[in-house]
Order: structure tokens, then C-alpha cells, then sequence
């Protein structure tokens, strides 16, 4: 694998990775980086070291505190993780306090040996074109460790790509394309059109319609390959172009529990990281509700993002957009809780960033327009930034 780095000036140089030989430490240390570049020298030299490594988001204030504030080395029952523990990565925190997932070698590299036959089975890669930021799972696993499989390619990767330079640097000529939905959206926007039916785009799955994929698709002639899974379970399942149903990755069962999709795959974290180290047992049961199909299965929404009204199952995403349409709302984060003590268990609450305060009739009104009579109680709160994760899922910290 040949990587190109594309410099501010629009300069293309070769990325140099100086191995450091087998050190096998026994201990976690971070990766202190300040771009991708330098992220890229550091971890490929260390990871093939087999140092153990933590990756997260240095711009994450309460996850920074954290791991500030906390030994890895000396948590309690560290001892009793697998020898072959190498990352700890952390969710994005989009959904509460980032939960850490510790990922053996083998977690890593069976994953991406499934996901190269499945690229493989569409292109033979020639090139790849890297946008993701890396130190997420998706950003390693798709973007650093897959391209790496591949074996003699040239991988282009730059700080921060424009939807205009990637086509400009995609070659009609198998190339592959690691980004995210945010990326998708934007290249549907772009003015340029060009004919990529010889390539594949590769996104994580996020904020993404079926309309925003039936765009792309047509208007770059191209095929996107959508790939659903988190943090503590690795991939899950994919899918190509419009389709609702996502098929399990090769290795990965599927089950249902109480309308919950429960896995059991060798991609899933043997322990994660809360306020202490937890074992995790298969089949895992996640927080995502789904719908059982003959191959595989319609994803809902996750369990606190799902809520009924006027008997339909409506996704908390959609409402959040309806909401940002209103014209004092930059940005809004629904989420769904359960309080016993309430007449109705069930409770919206809607996290918004707006220039001035919204009446919260308005906001029952224009929810009820479009999905029918809003029967259930919500609460407002107001913040001062929504941030975007650098995978573009809203962050309330």
C-alpha cells in the first residue's frame, strides 16, 4: 500500500511509515496526534508493533476529562482482558456518555477480511480515496485497516477533502471511496457530474435517506454501500443503493428479542467500558429495533429514538429535521425516555439550538401536521451548540 497525502497547497507526497520493530507493551497509552497525517505515521507504525492503543476525540471535553482523570492500566479487572487486546475506541457519545469498546486483533482483522471479500465482490480496487476522520472505529476499520488488505494500491488521503476534489481525484478505474453520509449529501449538491460506475462509495450509516441515495446514485451513475454496526459490536450488516433490508455480514447472526435486534458475531467486544469494565455475553442485545426480513432485517430506529404517533412507528431523526425547518431552529436532538412515575411512561424530549425560544404549541402543531395528532408529552430544552461528532451525529455535551 503506496499512501498519497495531499497537502494544503494541493501538493501530493508519499507517506513515509518508519516502523518501530515488535514492542508489545503491556500497557495503553493514547496516540498524541494533530493531524491525520501524523495520526496515520504514528498508528500503523504502532499498531503493527502490536503496542495497545486508546482512540478517541480530543475535542470531546467530557471524554477528554475522562480519560484525564483515569488510569486505563488500572482499572479493575484490567487483567482479565484477552492478551490480544490492542484498541480501546469510544462511542461518539451521541447518546450519552461515551461507552469505551476494547478490540482484540482478531475483532479487527475478521472484519476486514469480510469486508474486503465484499468489496472485492463488486471491484477489483485499484485505488482508494479516503475522506473519514480515524479515530473512530469506522475511520480505522474502513478507512485504514481495509485499504491496508488490499495489498498494492494507492491510498489518497487528505486533511479535509471538498466534495469538489474528491471527484476531482476519484479515477473512473475501480476506485473506492471510504466517507460518510455527510459527504454523500454533499456530492449530490455539487454542480460538476461526472461517470463512476466503475467505483464504489463506501459510508458508514447515519443521517441518510433513501432520497439522498437515489440522488447520488443517478447523478454520478455509482453504487453506494451502506454498512450498519457500532463501536461495541463492530459491522453488523450492509446494504447497497435504495434497499431497506440490511443483510448480516458474513459470520454475523441475527435474532430478535422483544422487536430488538440480538447478535452474536466475532466482531463484538468480549468488554466495554462504563464507569467500570463489563463483559459482554452473545447474543448481544442492542438498542435497535428492528423488523425481521427473509435474508435479513428493516432497521426502526433505535429503541430511544422510535416513538408512536397516531399508531405509526416514527423516527425521532425525522422529526429533528422537521423541527430544523422551522425558521428559528439551527439544529434540534429528539430523544425518547421512559418515566414510571408518569401517567405515560413514554416522553419526548427536544434539545434545540435556536436564535430565540419556540412556543411549544408550534412546535405540537408542526409535528402533528405531518405525522398526525401528537399525543405525547415533551419537554424543551435549550443549548447553547449542537455539535457534530466528526462521523456528523449531533452531540449534546
Amino acid at each position: 500500500m503506496i499512501i498519497s497525502f495531499i497537502d494544503s497547497l494541493g501538493n501530493k507526497n508519499t507517506l513515509d511509515i518508519i516502523p518501530v520493530g515488535d514492542i508489545r507493551r503491556r500497557v495503553f497509552q493514547d496516540i498524541d496526534y494533530t493531524s491525520k497525517k501524523e495520526f496515520l505515521q504514528k498508528f500503523l507504525s504502532l499498531y503493527e508493533a502490536g503496542e495497545k492503543l486508546v482512540l478517541f476525540d480530543k475535542n470531546h471535553r467530557q471524554l477528554q476529562e475522562f480519560y484525564t482523570n483515569n488510569n486505563i492500566n488500572h482499572l479493575d479487572n484490567i487483567e482479565g482482558l484477552d492478551e490480544d487486546t490492542q484498541l480501546l475506541f469510544f462511542t461518539s457519545g451521541s447518546s450519552g456518555f461515551p461507552v469505551g469498546a476494547f478490540k482484540t486483533r482478531e475483532n479487527l482483522e475478521s472484519e476486514v477480511a469480510v469486508l474486503k471479500a465484499l468489496v472485492q465482490s463488486r471491484i477489483t480496487v485499484k485505488k482508494v480515496v479516503v475522506t473519514v476522520p480515524f479515530v473512530h472505529i469506522y475511520g480505522v476499520l474502513a478507512g485504514i485497516l481495509l485499504p491496508l488488505s488490499l495489498g498494492d494500491i494507492e491510498v489518497v488521503v487528505k486533511e479535509d477533502f471538498l466534495p469538489y476534489e474528491i471527484l476531482h481525484e476519484i479515477e473512473n478505474t475501480d476506485t473506492l471511496v471510504i466517507t460518510t453520509p455527510v459527504f454523500i449529501k454533499a456530492l449530490t449538491k455539487v454542480q460538476d457530474s461526472k461517470r463512476l460506475d466503475s467505483c464504489l462509495f463506501i459510508s458508514s450509516t447515519g443521517p441518510l435517506d433513501e432520497d439522498n441515495i437515489a440522488v447520488f446514485e443517478a447523478k454520478y451513475n455509482t453504487t453506494l454501500l451502506q454498512l450498519f454496526g457500532s463501536t461495541e459490536t463492530g459491522g453488523i450488516a450492509f446494504k447497497f443503493s435504495t434497499s431497506r433490508e440490511w443483510k448480516p455480514l458474513d459470520g454475523v447472526k441475527i435474532e430478535q428479542y422483544n422487536e430488538k435486534l440480538a447478535i452474536s458475531s466475532p466482531f463484538i467486544s468480549e468488554y466495554i467500558l462504563t464507569k467500570e469494565l463489563q463483559k459482554i455475553d452473545q447474543p448481544f442485545v442492542t438498542e435497535d429495533i428492528v423488523k425481521l426480513k427473509e435474508e435479513g432485517f428493516e432497521l426502526l430506529g433505535r429503541s430511544n429514538k422510535i416513538i408512536k404517533i397516531a399508531g405509526k412507528r416514527i423516527s425521532t431523526m425525522a422529526i429533528e429535521l422537521l423541527l430544523e425547518e422551522m425558521e428559528v431552529v439551527q439544529k434540534a436532538v429528539v430523544i425518547v425516555v421512559y418515566k414510571k412515575n408518569l401517567l405515560r411512561s413514554e416522553q419526548m424530549i427536544i434539545y434545540l439550538e435556536a436564535e430565540q425560544q419556540v412556543v411549544k404549541k408550534d412546535i405540537k402543531e408542526t409535528i402533528s401536521k405531518s405525522y398526525g395528532v401528537l399525543t405525547i408529552p415533551f419537554e424543551i430544552k435549550y443549548v447553547d451548540k449542537i455539535n457534530l461528532s466528526a462521523m456528523g451525529k449531533k452531540i449534546i455535551f
